[in-house]
């Protein structure tokens, strides 16, 4: 199946101006064209801008994500393996924090509703 710039967008929750300077930047270029010249995404950019995305929401840079999805010995498994193990440590320290929150919490001379 193949998408066009505007249908990605909405799926993906981002502007096609993000695509387009995705793609500007070598990011994440479209396979394939219509006949016309447009953009057309197929399954595989997709699952790349999903990638893509959810190393944004890590705080990595698009040169970091550049770099780590040219690393030839990583498919869709080793990604996934690493987002969960990037996750799990998000959740660590989240956890953490939340802990060191509720307890100056506890130990405010106000009333902790």
């Amino acid at each position: 199946m193949s998408y066009s710039v505007g249908q990605v967008a909405t799926l993906a929750g981002v502007t096609v101006r993000t695509l387009h300077h995705y793609g500007q930047i070598g990011l994440l270029e479209p396979r394939d064209r219509s006949g016309a010249g447009y953009r057309r995404y197929s399954d595989d950019d997709l699952q790349r801008l999903q990638h893509i995305l959810f190393y944004r929401e890590l705080g990595f840079s698009l040169d970091e994500i550049s770099t780590i999805l040219a690393d030839p010995g990583a498919n869709t498994g080793a990604h996934l393996r690493r987002q969960r193990e990037l996750l799990t440590n998000r959740m660590a320290r989240l956890t953490a924090m939340v802990a060191a929150v509720e307890k100056e919490w506890r130990h405010t001379p106000w009333e902790s509703n």
